[in-house]
């Protein structure tokens, strides 16, 4: 296989590898999404049943701290769960004048003209762009990944420390 063949291969490799991290990162949006959806649907309940003459409106001593520990569990996930699906550009594509490396991210896209970016795509590799956007790009998805996961065991916890609370009420 010639340099340019590898080349070649390289960047196709390159492309299927965005592909697969844009999947995961749709895929794990989506996991954020249904956990704050539960997460809010859970503290709509406690603070529905919190109201005067409620269930909860009666716990007291132990239990209360437990039950309030325990919302406060379940809020801390709701916000890693929004924490996951914020766009984080880190002030990236703001520049109204893209370095000549610039043509992958939307943000830096925007500010070419059709003219000099087909210019751009032709005159320069794309691998070494591609490459460092990957890194960006599985960064960004492992953090979505870290903080989707750490919402779920923070609503599990909060929703035991709730159970409790009423049992032992």
């Amino acid at each position: 296989m010639s340099q340019d063949e590898s080349r070649a291969e390289a960047v196709k490799t390159a492309w299927q590898i965005h592909s697969s991290l844009h999947e995961s990162t749709r895929t794990v949006d989506a996991k954020a999404s249904f956990a704050l959806a539960m997460e809010s649907a859970a503290l709509a309940g406690i603070a529905a049943l919190s109201g005067s003459g409620r269930s909860l409106d009666r716990v007291t001593g132990p239990a209360a701290a437990a039950l309030w520990l325990g919302v406060a569990l379940i809020g801390l996930s709701a916000v890693l769960a929004v924490l996951v699906v914020i766009p984080r550009h880190r002030g990236e594509g703001r520049s109204p004048s893209p370095g000549e490396d610039e043509f992958l991210f939307y943000g830096h896209l925007r500010h070419w003209s059709p003219d000099d970016l087909a210019q751009q795509l032709v005159r320069v590799d794309p691998l070494p762009t591609l490459s460092r956007q990957l890194v960006v790009m599985s960064a960004i998805a492992w953090t979505k990944h870290r903080r989707v996961q750490q919402s779920l065991l923070l609503a599990v916890a909060g929703s035991a420390m709730v159970a409790a609370a009423v049992v032992f009420a």
